[in-house]
């Protein structure tokens, strides 16, 4: 059995085909017991995205400049993962720069995180807003889970040196790069999976992941949202708000 479960005590799994279902079969070294202090909702988020934030943290350290002079930009940075990476940052008083897509989002990300900078795409002049925010600091590293011409702007915001972490591929264009563009300025290109975690990493590597997931959410509770909550008969209304534009926390499924 896994460290901390108990018989008839609440644990989760890592997401897995088949888990909107009132029964699932999982191996035991992939279940992690609940904390009592999250609520139902919460611990249904508490490992995809908390473990992304980790995984992107550790690619963000791994630069040199990260947390000295250089920041990170994120972009898709009013989604779920992009607000648990601003509170880590925060925490860790690690200097950022959010990028959003829309005037609006950045409004409502000022109102949870009035103290980082956010830049809204909606403006063609948005990189060199990003600029300015960074004032004057090398942007080091970037976070970026849409891809397509978007990335290619980031590339250009990057120091040499610098780092894109691609995590995600929500734009349908394809990112076009020249090799000059990553010669010259001796750039990485370097492209992260959760799934890849859960297949790659090392038993103590997951379950340090883990324990830091855990505490990811114990003290980012209040960013883990619910957009909605569908019953097993309502499976169809739920994928179909799982994938609605605009979406602002995530779609659970209960008995």
């Amino acid at each position: 059995m896994a460290p901390g479960v108990k018989v008839g005590g609440r644990v989760t799994v890592f997401p897995q085909p088949g888990a909107w279902s009132q029964w699932i079969v999982a191996d035991a070294e992939a279940v992690v017991a609940v904390p009592d202090e999250l609520s139902d909702e919460v611990a249904a988020q508490m490992l995809a995205n908390p473990l992304t934030t980790v995984m992107l943290r550790r690619e963000a350290q791994e630069h040199l400049a990260f947390g000295y002079d250089g920041l990170v930009v994120q972009t898709a940075a009013g989604s779920s993962v992009g607000r648990l990476v601003t509170g880590v940052c925060r925490f860790h008083n690690l200097a950022l720069v959010n990028v959003v897509r829309s005037d609006r989002g950045a409004a409502e990300l000022r109102k949870r995180f009035p103290d980082v900078p956010v830049v809204s795409t909606e403006h063609s002049g948005w990189a060199e807003e990003v600029r300015k925010a960074a004032g004057g600091r090398p942007v080091s590293v970037a976070f970026d889970p849409i891809g397509g011409k978007l990335t290619e702007t980031l590339l250009d915001l990057l120091t040499p040196g610098g780092k894109l972490v691609s995590y995600g591929q929500i734009a349908e264009e394809v990112i076009s790069v020249h090799a000059s563009r990553l010669l010259n300025k001796s750039l990485t290109l370097r492209g992260k999976s959760i799934g890849r975690w859960l297949s790659e990493a090392s038993a103590e590597r997951r379950a340090s992941d883990v324990a830091t997931a855990k505490q990811i959410a114990l003290g980012l509770k209040d960013q883990l949202e619910v957009a909605a909550t569908y019953g097993l008969g309502e499976l169809a209304d739920a994928v179909e708000h799982a994938v609605r534009p605009g979406k602002v926390g995530l779609v659970l499924v209960r008995p």
